[in-house]
């Protein structure tokens, strides 16, 4: 999640636990999901203002609600979650991550016996903790959770779906499949990118992050020009860092004409508001309900099915 205002949701974006990360820990081994398959469970999900999308899950028996979000990296607690927890333990090390922009955060971890979401857990995941107020969520949910089991975001039916092999195969032949990639941290950060098309000009490797809410484009402001985007022109946004008050970021804004996927040339984006980053460490950041209505991500397979 890197959000640029919001509110609440302004801090995550600083945080960017997510974005080219480098632990001061050893290697560390998160638990796997444990699965069960008894067929695929569905989870009902909210949708805030934003987009963001909000799903229930219990941590070491503690019922919370929390952002799926795809670009989180690592799993994200509220301090007054965390708080709730007499089974968290904190760990000797740290991990260094970056925002977008380059700058460098260092934040604690943590280990919590087990996440459950629906009827599969996690066991021994990985998180750090925030001391802020969040309103109606208690944190992230990130990745990290979905290592070993598929599951399908359903904005038309309002859904999250655990898939089991039957069904993701069903999915498989009713979507398209797009290949995915992954920055995976030594177990400790996942996240996902892809492969678009910017104006039918670049060919751009971009961050898949549903915690940046919907209809949120970002890209390195280096490309403005291979695209025809004049700095002159373009609206400019200046942002200054809350955790550096003498760091200030400057935003570019202006209309991209097409966005589409790589692999699959008809699922686009047209006439998009765009915000172009100097120094952005990705090639792009993108949200994913321009995708279509079905989204669905399998980390073992690194791929991506839409509908």
């Amino acid at each position: 999640m890197k959000i640029l205002s919001h509110g609440y949701l302004l801090v995550f974006y600083l945080l960017a636990v997510s974005v080219s990360i480098h632990a001061a820990v050893p290697s560390h081994q998160e638990g796997h999901p444990a699965v069960d398959n008894h067929g695929p469970t569905s989870i009902p999900i909210g949708l805030d203002p934003y987009g963001h999308i909000i799903i229930d899950a219990r941590v070491d028996g503690v019922q919370g609600r929390f952002i799926l979000d795809t670009g989180a990296g690592i799993n994200v607690f509220t301090k007054a979650f965390a708080d709730k927890l007499g089974s968290i333990r904190k760990e000797d090390g740290y991990f260094t991550g970056f925002r977008a922009t380059g700058e460098a955060l260092k934040v604690r971890l943590y280990q919590v016996n087990e996440i459950r979401i629906g009827n599969m857990k996690t066991v021994d995941p990985v998180v750090t903790v925030l001391d802020a107020d969040l309103g109606h969520t208690d944190g992230l949910i990130s990745l990290t959770c979905f290592r070993r089991r598929a599951f399908t975001i359903d904005f038309a039916a309002k859904k999250l779906w655990l898939e089991t092999k039957s069904s993701l195969a069903s999915r498989v032949r009713e979507g398209r499949t797009v290949p995915i990639q992954l920055d995976d941290q030594r177990g400790i950060s996942l996240d996902m990118f892809t492969s678009v098309r910017v104006d039918n000009r670049l060919t751009l490797e971009v961050s898949l992050d549903s915690g940046a809410g919907f209809d949120v484009y970002r890209f390195n402001s280096g490309f403005m020009k291979d695209i025809g985007i004049d700095t002159a022109m373009a609206t400019k946004v200046f942002k200054t860092s809350t955790f550096n008050n003498s760091l200030t970021n400057v935003f570019y804004v202006d209309t991209v004409n097409d966005i589409s996927l790589s692999a699959a040339p008809s699922v686009r984006a047209l006439d998009v508001k765009t915000s172009f980053l100097p120094g952005l460490i990705y090639d792009g950041i993108t949200c994913i309900n321009w995708l279509g209505k079905q989204i669905t991500v399998d980390i073992p397979d690194r791929k991506m099915i839409v509908n």
